[in-house]
């Protein structure tokens, strides 16, 4: 239920930018991505991923983790193409914007896991 849940709420939501100046589409587009990389639609995981995304859009401006997100995906692309990405010094710069706040977000907000009370002694 919880994935359908967010799928129908990811295409309900309006695609203007947040108020970091981040588009809505993109940040529930990084939540569902990190969610997945941690194993899965989890209320823990939500909260994991939402604490993580909100780090990277309270450090970054939307151009710079643009910039660093294409600098990742396109840089090791052969020929020409990939080679706009991998001299690019501007975007480079940007990616290790991205990575190091990456990491600032992984340790401010570790991945959460839901622990069971020990059980009551009997009496």
């Amino acid at each position: 239920m919880f994935k359908a849940t967010t799928i129908i709420l990811a295409l309900a939501l309006p695609t203007v930018a947040a108020a970091a100046g981040f588009p809505t589409v993109e940040t529930v587009r990084q939540v569902v991505g990190c969610m997945a990389q941690l194993g899965g639609q989890t209320e823990e995981n939500l909260l994991t991923c939402a604490c993580r995304q909100d780090v990277i859009e309270a450090e970054l401006s939307f151009n710079v983790f643009e910039q660093g997100s294409l600098q990742e995906r396109y840089n090791k692309m052969p020929g020409k193409r990939g080679g706009l990405f991998r001299d690019d010094d501007v975007s480079k710069d940007q990616l290790e914007q991205l990575e190091a706040v990456r990491k600032q977000a992984d340790t401010m907000c570790p991945a959460v896991k839901r622990v069971a009370a020990p059980p009551r002694p009997a009496n």
